[in-house]
């Protein structure tokens, strides 16, 4: 004790608490246990909160993200529809995906000379209604998918 105010001596109290400690840990390793936890030790030899602490002191390992460009050829948007597609083939000549590439090739090979009497089929009319686009529409619609599905992008957003 401090003897002029009467409270405790802190350097006392840690002198006595380190001693208490060394008793304790003299105790365990007679009794074969781990000197800082007081458990029996696994197959390795050291106790099982002695590994946990191990691991836990231990760095976690580096994630190394790449940003950037993806491995492979690389990317863009197709002219006609705008769906992402990887530039390989024909779609380096057209930039087109293989989608649009056999529908304008299918509407280039129906564009021959027409026979007279022979009724067209029906064209889309397009998003707005104006510009038609020469896809078959859908059986109950003016317009191909492709232009009613921008329809009803367009009325979600």
């Amino acid at each position: 004790m401090i003897w002029r105010t009467g409270a405790a001596c802190e350097i006392c109290a840690e002198v006595v608490q380190d001693k208490t400690a060394a008793r304790q840990r003299e105790q365990r390793i007679a009794q074969g246990l781990c000197p800082e936890h007081g458990t029996r030790p696994g197959p390795s030899g050291r106790c099982g909160a002695c590994e946990l602490d191990d691991a836990m002191a231990r760095p976690a390992p580096a994630v190394v993200m790449q940003q950037g460009v993806p491995d492979g050829p690389p990317r863009s948007s197709c002219g006609d529809c705008g769906a992402r597609i990887l530039l390989t083939r024909q779609a380096l000549e057209d930039g087109l995906c293989k989608l649009c590439r056999e529908e304008a090739a299918a509407l280039a090979a129906d564009q021959g000379p027409a026979a007279s009497g022979v009724t067209e089929a029906p064209v889309c009319s397009g998003p707005d209604g104006n510009a038609s686009c020469g896809r078959e529409p859908l059986p109950s619609r003016s317009v191909c998918a492709r232009h009613r599905i921008q329809e009803l992008a367009g009325a979600v957003a």
